[in-house]
């Protein structure tokens, strides 16, 4: 070989060499506020949308160009107004290997709003012909006024009814101020009006049904709002756990008689200490700091500021209907480092994905939830309570949001959701949400097959703005998912709300959950004896059943209604948690034990429902018998996985059994129980005590147990709970 050739030789093998360290492993791309979809997407020529990136994504797989490890694709600083769904599908998805992410760039603060940003310079002091309709002329003068119309802001929504077995509906346009959110004005400000019996005029319910009913009120309120339009109320009409917002059709100032334009199912009753209720949606109203209303036919948004505004303040009002983020078979892609805000319905949705994660976000302000995996159904027309015998709700899937999927649920027990499997939402908070907080499904209930989907880690506060009536902060259903170190902060109603099979609650801290409301739990299942395999465990249950009215009777900290079974308990600690500890009406199979009860007034509620009240449900052709049929309960994979159940109609099922309550710790209780001891059975080796049994601080609310504690003593079975790790733990973001 000549000179040539030898150092044309070395030159191939130098380039080749080159060519082969350099291949990329990850590839990045950059979007800014300020960039251009003209651009290619690098550090100093940055995109300006989501959907640049995920398209030229997507021509590095049709070039078949993609990296080994990852493609990330960072978002710098600033508020991204989504004019629509940033959608992913399944040619969106990345790989186990090699996984999508869209990340907040290291350091700084990214927004992607479903709302529009207002200048601060577009607000003006409340008209004189606006102001004269202020009831609290003091007001007046901190009253600000925007014209939205004249901004090209026209549309506003429609404000819809929601409430107890109602569809989960997107809010009308919402207001905020540096992402906290404004309340619709209403009277009274804090409190309720207590409903007399005699403040009925018209209970809205006979022998052949439910309509709009009647109520008196003050006739100098009602003259004072006599040019209020669409006005609504919410409250507790008849049972404390139907809370129901209904719009009023007409107020007659001369006679005092507010009439609704909506029936409430259960007929409008008065007389109890939660019949309460407050009118909202009412200008005339506006009084304090908070507060807001939209003239929907001006195009005006009226609102009191908590503070003077400032050039700096971010003003957003609530736009877009759908989700800001849908995937839908796109998987292996993860969002980081992002706050999702102001959208009317959902945050994030997801359906039919795979390992798809949303780790270290903040999802606020959305009308509905703020996180939903799996689909919704569709809404009737009719309104009226579920009913499995003569099932009346469309049986068809919606995709894109939640529709009356607790009614289906209902008349359909193994409805697939199609939520994928082993999606994970992972150390978020989910604050200030409409409807609830993250709807979870996920799973095949006819075949027992897991779908492994969590959250984990993550925080939920003020997450029933709008409605509460088992919309709780986190709704599970299906097969196989997880609620792991999460905190729950005070909220009105159910903290978890739990449907399903193989569910585990772990680790996780309830703090005032039920704060007004009668008759629910902190954790509540029920009404489907089939719904076996599920674990609590590991919880710290505080102060539930705080309720904000007197008279309270159940409130509970884990509720299993209505023939529950087959649910383990143990590890958990409770303190003050409730009326009623755990109250099991007539299940069966749900063992309780190696927990610690502080200071209940009473620990468990057992009741022998299927025997009285219930009765109907067991009998032929019942709900139980309908329930446990669409599983077919007597094959596997359920006769292998829950053998119990394969002999329940034979087995005195009127009468609850096995639910063995043994090896826990009672620490100044008032009444171990009710109902009779055997319905348990409560077993002799529990241990019950008035004094403190060696907790490590009972006065900072630390009740792990020191080694030397008497319960190990006096319980040689008992393990030690690891309270330490209960609640949030510290993650490296």
């Amino acid at each position: 070989m000549n000179h040539r050739n030898i150092w044309i030789s070395l030159i191939l093998f130098a380039w080749l060499l080159l060519s082969a360290c350099t291949v990329q492993t990850s590839r990045e791309f950059y979007v800014a506020p300020d960039g251009s979809s003209a651009n290619n997407g690098t550090e100093f020529h940055p995109f300006s949308s989501l959907e640049d990136a995920r398209n030229e994504i997507r021509q590095l797989k049709k070039n078949n160009e993609l990296p080994k490890d990852s493609i990330i694709v960072w978002l710098r600083e600033g508020i991204y107004e989504l004019n629509q769904t940033f959608l992913l599908q399944d040619y969106d998805s990345g790989t186990s290997d090699m996984p999508i992410i869209f990340s907040a760039y290291p350091g700084e603060k990214v927004i992607l709003s479903g709302g529009k940003k207002i200048s601060a310079n577009n607000v003006k002091p409340i008209s004189q012909e606006a102001g004269n309709r202020i009831v609290l002329k003091d007001a007046i003068s901190r009253i600000r006024e925007i014209d939205l119309a004249a901004q090209g802001i026209l549309d506003y929504g429609v404000n819809q009814i929601t409430g107890f077995r109602r569809p989960y509906v997107n809010a009308a346009m919402e207001f905020f101020i540096n992402g906290k959110p404004f309340q619709l004005a209403r009277y009274p400000n804090e409190e309720k009006i207590l409903l007399k019996k005699e403040a009925v005029v018209d209970s809205g319910i006979n022998k052949n049904g439910f309509y709009p009913g009647k109520i008196s009120f003050k006739k100098q309120k009602l003259i004072e709002w006599r040019k209020a339009k669409d006005l609504m109320v919410s409250g507790n009409f008849n049972f404390a756990w139907a809370t129901d917002q209904l719009r009023v059709k007409n107020i007659d100032t001369s006679s005092g008689v507010v009439s609704f334009a909506d029936a409430h199912m259960w007929g409008i009753m008065g007389g109890n200490a939660w019949n309460q209720y407050y009118y909202f949606n009412l200008m005339e109203e506006i009084d304090q700091p908070g507060e807001y209303y939209i003239d929907h036919e001006k195009g005006k948004l009226y609102f009191y500021p908590y503070d003077e505004l400032k050039s700096t303040d971010t003003l957003t009002v609530s736009m877009l209907e759908d989700a800001l983020v849908t995937l839908k078979g796109a998987s292996f892609v993860r969002f980081k480092n992002i706050t999702f805000d102001a959208g009317r319905g959902i945050g994030i949705y997801m359906e039919n994905t795979v390992s798809n994660k949303i780790e270290n976000c903040t999802i606020s302000n959305m009308g509905v939830v703020g996180i939903c995996i799996g689909m919704g159904s569709e809404p009737t027309s009719k309104y009226g309570h579920p009913d499995e015998v003569h099932p009346f709700y469309p049986n068809k899937k919606l995709s894109g949001r939640l529709g009356s999927l607790h009614e289906l649920m209902y008349e359909n027990t193994t409805f697939n959701r199609e939520g994928g499997k082993n999606n994970g939402i992972i150390n978020c908070k989910i604050i200030n949400t409409g409807c609830g907080g993250i709807s979870l499904g996920g799973g095949d209930r006819k075949t027992l097959e897991s779908a492994g989907n969590f959250v984990y880690n993550s925080e939920f506060t003020n997450c029933s703005r709008r409605d509460y009536s088992y919309k709780a902060p986190v709704n599970i259903d299906g097969v196989g998912n997880k609620v792991q170190h999460c905190q729950f902060n005070p909220c009105p109603a159910t903290a978890i709300y739990m449907h399903g099979n193989n569910h585990v609650l772990e680790y996780n801290f309830i703090n005032e959950a039920c704060n007004f409301i009668e008759d629910q739990g902190a954790i509540y299942l029920g009404r489907d004896p089939s719904e076996f395999g599920n674990i609590i465990r590991y919880n710290f249950f505080k102060n539930i059943g705080a309720t904000g009215f007197a008279g309270a009777k159940f409130a509970m900290a884990v509720y299993y209604d209505d023939g529950a079974c087959g649910t383990q308990l143990y590890g958990n600690v409770f303190y003050k948690a409730g009326t009623r500890t755990v109250m099991i009406l007539g299940g069966s199979y749900n063992p309780v034990f190696n927990n610690i009860f502080i200071e209940s007034p009473m620990v468990f509620h057992l009741e022998d429902a299927q025997a009285t009240w219930g009765k109907a449900k067991i009998a032929p052709g019942g709900t139980f018998d309908i329930r446990l049929n669409a599983v077919n309960y007597k094959k596997p994979p359920y006769a292998t996985a829950y053998p119990a159940l394969t002999t329940y109609f034979q087995d005195h099922l009127e009468v609850p059994k096995h639910n063995d309550i043994q090896n826990n710790v009672f620490v100044n209780i008032g009444q171990l129980n009710n109902g009779k001891k055997e319905w348990g059975p409560i077993h002799d080796n529990n241990f019950i005590t008035k004094e403190d049994p060696g907790f490590i601080d009972a006065s900072k609310f630390n009740f792990a147990l020191k080694p030397n504690s008497v319960v190990f003593k006096k319980l040689p079975g008992f393990k030690p709970i690891p309270f330490s790790k209960i609640g949030l733990i510290k993650i490296t973001k």
